[in-house]
């Protein structure tokens, strides 16, 4: 897998697999970049340490390993005639308009969770699965805004199945509209078969420009 090294975690066919992809990029991992509890001097950068993974959860008990990277959004197959028509009409809209390098990617989180997130025994604890939503459509929002630290202004959750630990997880989110200093983003969570465990929708708000601030939305 590009040369990285990864942990033992996710040494099953599924997760091999889909690191074995060709069409992967910006493989990042994460937990490699672990703070001590009791470590006072945080980085920050501009503002935010994300201590709240960095220092909280990124532990043997909790998020046990973690990779992020980017790939090409699938798009759905038609079932009927009827949504052929106006996937095509969709498209046909989509070229005769500006598109933005942001409709093409999807973002995802391959996490390898421990029996320290858990609230019943043997399942993630629902919050922590908000949570793990609402970084992942934060991250979706910040690469296609161009801002380090979008608020979050909604997020919706809804629970499919029991996310099971200990036990590894695909995250995926991607950006669905960008309007002014809004940011609308879906993500799920599956597990290794692809079944739908849990999934967001949120509306992130960009921070008010300063007027030492460059706007950087033109950026991934």
């Amino acid at each position: 897998m590009r040369n990285l090294k990864y942990h033992p975690d996710f040494d099953i066919p599924w997760c091999q697999n889909l690191l074995a992809s060709h069409s992967i990029s910006d493989v990042q991992v994460p937990t490699e970049h672990r703070l001590r509890s009791d470590n006072n001097n945080i980085p920050l950068h501009d503002g935010v340490s994300n201590s709240m993974f960095a220092q909280t959860l990124y532990t043997p008990s909790a998020i046990r390993a973690q990779i992020n990277f980017k790939r090409p959004r699938p798009r759905p197959r038609p079932t009927t005639p009827e949504t052929a028509k106006a996937e095509a009409n969709s498209l046909e809209s989509q070229s005769s308009s500006q598109s933005h390098p942001w409709e093409s990617w999807e973002y995802c989180y391959l996490l390898s969770l421990g029996s320290g997130v858990d609230g019943k025994t043997g399942r993630a604890h629902g919050g922590f699965n908000a949570l793990i939503l609402d970084q992942m459509t934060g991250s979706v929002a910040s690469m296609v805004s161009g801002s380090v630290a979008p608020a979050t202004a909604t997020l919706t959750v809804d629970y499919k199945a029991p996310i099971a630990t200990p036990g590894v997880v695909l995250c995926r989110g991607w950006a669905v509209e960008r309007q002014g200093r809004k940011t609308w983003v879906r993500a799920q969570v599956e597990d290794g078969q692809g079944n739908l465990l849990a999934s967001g929708k949120a509306l992130f708000i960009d921070p008010k420009p300063t007027p030492a601030s460059t706007p950087r939305s033109d950026k991934l």
